[in-house]
């Protein structure tokens, strides 16, 4: 019975020692548009605007995944500059070792962002 206490308690201790699940970071950027994507934030992915106008009008908006895509029509960005999805919509698309592409299209505009994991 001795014998395997000494092995039992070294897998408990080494369960217990298991590092936490990696976080992801993906970050993108374009000339009108950054895209940046923490797993530990509160907040999902948020895309910020760089240039100057403050009315873009209605965005369109498409993020694909490798398995999933998702495609918003008529967002608008908040009064800080940047559109922000909700974490569990971005923990879908934003898995470890995912390569999205973020196509955004306003007024007369489009830009795709390659967006990398740093």
């Amino acid at each position: 019975m001795k014998k395997w206490i000494v092995p039992l308690v070294l897998v408990i201790l080494l369960a217990a020692c298991r590092s936490p699940e990696q976080e992801v970071h993906y970050i993108a950027k374009s000339e009108h548009w950054k895209a940046i994507y923490h797993s530990n934030a509160e907040e999902g992915l948020r895309l910020f605007y760089l240039g100057d106008n403050d009315d873009l009008g209605p965005l369109q908006l498409t993020i694909e995944g490798n398995k999933e895509s998702q495609t918003l029509d008529d967002i608008q960005l908040n009064k800080d500059g940047y559109y922000s999805f909700t974490k569990k919509e971005s923990e879908r698309i934003f898995k470890r070792d995912a390569k999205p592409m973020i196509h955004m299209q306003w007024q007369s505009e489009v830009e795709t962002l390659d967006v990398k994991n740093h």
